[in-house]
């Protein structure tokens, strides 16, 4: 630019309230910001060349987010902002005339200056433009004066200059994501959990420089919920216990192609065998080999829907297996056993293109396809943009620095969409890929995290109740003279906060990383609850899949009741845990008879959950009474014969997974039920009585008696009296109803016949 030009233009800005203003920004800057002295005091220079000298200083400003915009090693990016001031003192005799300033107009724009700038003293507000290349530049103050000799009669000009250097650097930063992981807190599935993720500031530029800041202030997403098929019953009896197959040579073998969880949605080749390709509707596909050879098939790893929305839904290949698996055809009459079938299903997974080998008894070849659908196409279900469906929880930008290196970023689903998903089944696992980064340095800078969100429950919710009958209203009340104390301890030497934070370590060695994300696991201690009558709550998972339980009542009517036992629940679901308690002894058995024969008695047992959990039951004959007034009896009114006990309290199932079928597992949600353990039995029996002589008529109506008493799990006795049919001895009677006498008739003339035989044959 012209200087003639330039001093024009800066002269034209005077406005005192522009110096002012700029003044106390620097004042601001130093004393409430708290960076070094060295970052935001004043930097300058000066030329001293015996007539006088300019001083230059510089003091960085703010920029959008109220943070200095300079560098800890006083660099500059592109966009950031800067004052430089200026102060010229000439020697006596000498007159100030004016100041220029020439820069590079290319990497630097005056937007602002003091009204007085290119006077004595001044300040100009610079911003590198986001343009401007990697390189130091030169600002160059001349100061000019002039000298009057009054002996000479003549004026001498006069200049000092003073050059300023400023550097600028491309914003290049380098970020590593050390971790990513669902936080385990508050209720509701993992999808309803905010995300996080540990980043760490690797520095800028190819000297990763650690003292040149970084910023992230900005992200987009893409996601997609997935599905996986559930293993149908044919796989289950493939992997039964005690298969063995014998195989022979030279027979011909049907071997069918099927899929799972792909349905009809898509037209596209799904597999192709021996070179020919064929669609879902072409499947089931059957083809007849002969036993021992081989043929080639390939599957489809990408199938869209029918609209061929490939990114909105779509399907993904993820296992296929072979079963039986392909057997050394050198072998004749092969004796092959379940574990040697099993371990070369296992190495079969994986592929979805292979070799063939045919057995004699046949293949069965299945894909598994995962459904995918795109997160942002679910959220419009919902009427929830793309903009709302994730959102962040960070509040502010995270400045990253040399001495601020990590930061933790969150984000949260939102809760209708988390919802919508799982309405609509996808219960397997979210996936995000989040670009990160920030655009106020020139070129927009981003990079990408990958999250995995797998569908798991943290909490469940607990209910605990205890019941007493209401004769008068006839049915089931609280009874709220029970105190009610459950404590629930891990009963593994592993919990699932070991577990997390395993899964943690094998993200990353970074300890500083590993210390951010550890502040978001909870305590595995033994968790306690209290309540009157009944209490709800949720129970935080700390442990993988077993808990020592441990209830303690005690209340007005009965004593402390003290009950321990391994239970195992499932967190599989957020189904509630019920713990019914019941120390009401009035309360009524549910038992009727089914059938009644002269014989045999067939009763049913119908057992609420408000009894408490049955543990056994037993049948008792009544062998006299004391009175007719039979209903109201206690026990030890009555003289009793014992005909029956049953134990109700079904055997705990505990589900262990082999660590060498790990990789087999991972596919199939469901494949092995997670049983949840109940207390005592609830639901519907039948009890089969027998009689025999000693079952006599007690009653005025000629019926038998039946005293039955079943235990709950609280040491809780109910009773009830049944009366059945006496017994008597059994009568012979066959009812000779119109086919049975033509059997009979038919028999006699056979028999008839032969005796004719007989005697025709004995004459001769």
């Amino acid at each position: 630019m012209d200087k003639n030009k330039l001093k024009a233009l800066l002269w034209k800005r005077r406005l005192v309230t522009k110096q002012i203003s700029a003044l106390l920004l620097s004042f601001l800057v130093v004393l409430s910001v708290g960076l070094p002295v060295c970052l935001l005091g004043l930097t300058s220079a000066q030329a001293v060349q015996g007539e006088g000298e300019v001083r230059v200083s510089l003091v960085p400003l703010l920029d959008k987010y109220g943070q200095p915009a300079v560098n800890a090693d006083g660099t500059f990016y592109p966009n950031d902002k800067l004052e430089l001031s200026y102060s010229v003192t000439f020697v006596s005799g000498v007159v100030f005339e004016k100041v220029e300033v020439s820069y590079d107009s290319l990497t630097f724009n005056l937007f602002d200056c003091s009204s007085d700038f290119g006077s004595e003293a001044g300040f100009g507000l610079f911003e590198v433009l986001s343009s401007a290349s990697a390189g130091v530049y030169d600002f160059c103050f001349s100061a000019w004066g002039s000298r009057f000799s009054a002996s000479e009669n003549t004026t001498t000009s006069v200049v000092v200059e003073t050059v300023f250097s400023v550097e600028v650097v491309e914003y290049d930063p380098h970020f590593t994501v050390a971790l990513t992981y669902t936080v385990p807190a508050g209720s509701g599935s993992s999808y309803d959990k905010p995300f996080a993720l540990i980043i760490r500031y690797d520095g800028n530029g190819p000297a990763f420089n650690l003292n040149q800041r970084a910023i992230i202030d900005d992200y987009t997403w893409t996601g997609y919920a997935q599905k996986l098929p559930d293993i149908n019953s044919d796989m289950q009896q493939a992997l039964s216990p005690n298969l063995t197959v014998y195989s022979f040579f030279n027979q011909t073998s049907s071997n069918q192609f099927l899929t799972q969880g792909l349905t009809t949605k898509t037209s596209q080749p799904v597999v192709n065998v021996d070179g020919k390709s064929y669609t879902n509707p072409e499947l089931p596909l059957t083809f007849l080999w002969e036993a021992n050879t081989n043929h080639t098939f390939i599957w489809t790893k990408t199938l869209p829907t029918t609209d061929g929305s490939t990114y909105v839904e779509w399907f993904e290949w993820q296992a296929s297996l072979i079963f039986p698996p392909a057997i050394n055809p050198n072998l004749d009459n092969q004796n092959v056993s379940q574990e040697d079938l099993q371990n070369q299903l296992l190495d079969q997974i994986n592929s979805h293109n292979g070799t063939l080998t045919t057995t004699p008894f046949g293949n069965t070849i299945t894909a598994m396809y995962s459904h995918n659908k795109n997160i942002e196409q679910i959220a419009k279900n919902t009427g929830i943009s793309k903009n709302q469906t994730l959102q962040t929880l960070n509040t502010t930008p995270q400045y990253f620095t040399s001495q601020e290196r990590y930061a933790k970023l969150q984000y949260q689903l939102d809760p209708k969409v988390a919802k919508e998903i799982i309405n609509q089944n996808f219960t397997n696992t979210l996936y995000y890929n989040l670009t990160l980064g920030c655009n106020l340095f020139g070129t927009p800078r981003y990079f990408d995290a990958n999250v995995t969100c797998e569908h798991e429950y943290f909490d469940k919710p607990i209910n605990a109740t205890a019941y007493k009958w209401n004769p008068t209203q006839q049915n089931w009340t609280t009874d709220n003279t029970v105190n009610i104390e459950v404590t629930f301890e891990s009963a593994l030497n592993t919990t699932i906060t070991d577990i997390l934070r395993s899964n943690l370590e094998e993200q990353t060695t970074d300890q500083t990383a590993l210390k951010m994300a550890f502040e978001d696991l909870y305590d595995s201690s033994p968790q306690t609850f209290k309540g009157t009558g009944t209490l709800n709550t949720n129970l935080k998972r700390t442990s993988p899949m077993y808990y020592n339980l441990q209830v303690t009542a005690a209340g007005q009517q009965q004593k402390e009741v003290i009950l321990q036992k391994t239970v195992q629940l499932n967190f599989q679901t957020n189904n509630p845990y019920n713990l019914p308690l019941n120390f009401d002894p009035n309360s009524p058995l549910q038992i009727t008879v089914l059938s009644d024969s002269p014989q045999n008695t067939m009763l049913n047992l119908n057992a609420p959950t408000e009894l408490g959990g049955l543990t056994n039951i037993t049948v008792y004959l009544i062998t006299n009474l004391p009175t007719e007034n039979w209903n109201n009896l206690q026990k030890n009114q009555l003289d009793l014969k014992l005909l029956k006990t049953l134990q109700l309290t079904l055997p705990q199932e505990q589900v262990q997974l082999p660590p060498e079928h790990e990789q087999f597992y991972q596919y199939y949600q469901g494949y092995s039920t997670v049983y949840e353990d109940i207390l005592g039995f609830h639901g519907q029996t039948q009890i089969a009585v027998q009689k025999d002589q000693t079952t006599k008529p007690l009653t005025g109506q000629g019926e038998a008696l039946l005293y039955i008493e079943a235990t709950n799990i609280w040491g809780t006795t109910f009773h009830q009296i049944t009366p059945i049919s006496p017994y008597s001895k059994p009568h012979w009677n066959i009812p000779l109803n119109e086919v049975t006498i033509y059997l009979i008739a038919i028999i006699l003339i056979a028999i008839v016949a032969s005796f004719i035989t007989y005697f025709i044959k004995a004459k001769q």
